[in-house]
């Protein structure tokens, strides 16, 4: 019992109050203790642990609802980069913070589980290893394109149909996605 409140007491002063990211994919749950996954949080999406159940991080998600994809929270007020995207039959309480204007979508947040491991504070690292990844296998076959070369709705589809010609790992394929579309002429 005091080895789970000491880890629920240092993660949440470690991360408490600061934005933390995941260099893979992570399934979220409703609950600390529920066993099926809702969805998956992508990487380099910040959340902010708010507390610690057991093994799970209780995480505060915020981002941006398309009213035509109820199932999706967006990184981006208009543009499709994904921070968490849930299965259709998932019931996520899901909160408006302001409604979306002149072509922007809904500002909303919600709170999830995710495995308390994996998180850091360092986007920079996550980003800097993405782009070494990137570099190193998508500049062998042809000129390496600049990461705005493209705009982030074109880009998973762009990486994907090049990805099996790569030594990319699969656990990190989103990693490198979320770097380019993060990185696009249309986000920065």
């Amino acid at each position: 019992m005091k080895k789970i409140l000491f880890s629920a007491v240092l993660a949440c002063s470690l991360f408490g109050g600061e934005l933390v990211y995941s260099g893979v994919v992570k399934p979220v749950f409703l609950d600390a203790n529920t066993d099926k996954s809702v969805g998956r949080l992508l990487p380099t999406n910040g959340v902010e642990i708010v507390g610690v159940e057991g093994n799970r991080a209780k995480i505060l998600v915020k981002g941006y609802q398309n009213p035509a994809s109820p199932n999706v929270i967006y990184y981006h007020s208009s543009e499709r980069v994904i921070a968490v995207a849930f299965a259709k039959t998932a019931t996520p309480d899901i909160k408006l913070i302001k409604k979306g204007e002149n072509g922007k979508w809904d500002e909303v947040e919600t709170i999830l589980y995710a495995q308390n491991d994996g998180f850091t504070k360092d986007l920079k690292s996550l980003f800097t290893k993405a782009k070494t990844m990137y570099a190193d296998s998508c500049g062998v076959c042809h000129k390496l394109h600049d990461e705005n070369h493209y705009k982030a709705n074109q880009w998973p589809s762009l990486f994907k149909s090049m990805l099996s010609r790569t030594a990319i790992q699969k656990e990190y394929e989103w990693l490198v996605t979320q770097y380019l579309q993060k990185h696009s002429s249309d986000v920065k």
